[in-house]
């Protein structure tokens, strides 16, 4: 029996997906403004993996960004449909975050956490059971 969680997922088209054989998860969601206009919804909402434990078919295109915390971050996105499908720290690509609504089977993400809730927009719901952050997550990311 694994202790690992494995997690599939793509984009809308089928032209790119992922395969993660995770030994640990990070499910989480953002409501920095960043996240918010790059996804078009209220949040990001997002499962971190380390990256050595993702294969990726296809060919995402990447997008970098400065995020609100001034670091700068990858997104990646289907080249194809527009699809959104991760996104990770830039340049060292250490860990990505799939978007929880790429995955396969959307019933394994659950939040265990919310960052930038300080930028959450007054009309978004959440989770008030995740742990809150007003920022990032308060110290590393132990992921990656």
């Amino acid at each position: 029996m694994s202790d690992r969680t494995i997690l599939t997922g793509g984009c809308l088209c089928g032209a790119v997906r992922y395969r993660a054989e995770a030994s640990a998860t990070l499910p989480y969601v953002c409501w920095c403004a960043n996240c918010r206009r790059w996804g078009g919804g209220p949040a990001h909402w997002a499962v971190v993996v380390a990256s050595r434990e993702v294969a990726i078919e296809g060919a995402p295109r990447v997008h970098v960004v400065t995020a609100e915390s001034g670091r700068e971050v990858a997104r990646y996105f289907c080249g194809d449909c527009g699809g959104h499908l991760f996104t990770s720290p830039w340049p060292e690509v250490s860990r990505y975050s799939l978007k929880a609504g790429t995955l396969d089977d959307p019933t394994l993400y659950e939040a265990q956490h919310e960052i930038w809730a300080r930028s959450r927009a007054p009309w978004a719901d959440r989770n008030p059971e995740a742990a809150r952050h007003e920022a990032g997550f308060p110290g590393p990311v132990p992921i990656g």
